[in-house]
């Protein structure tokens, strides 16, 4: 059985996704509306697993259907 590979994602390629600029991104993490990155490499740049943003985006669909 293989272990499936953790995925990290930019904040340029959050901020394609959701249609936003990098600054947005960063406000939303000021604001809590986003969650921390997952790791912060040498350079500063944050990322985020592919499975912490399936999980914040589940959390806001179930917030919007309630």
């Amino acid at each position: 059985m293989s272990q499936k590979d953790t995925r990290y994602r930019s904040k340029g390629n959050l901020a394609d996704r959701y249609e936003v600029s990098e600054r947005t991104i960063d406000r939303w993490r000021e604001e809590g509306k986003f969650p921390p990155p997952d790791l912060v490499l040498p350079s500063g740049s944050p990322r985020w697993s592919d499975d912490t943003i399936t999980a914040h985006e589940r959390a806001l669909v179930g917030k919007s259907a309630a």
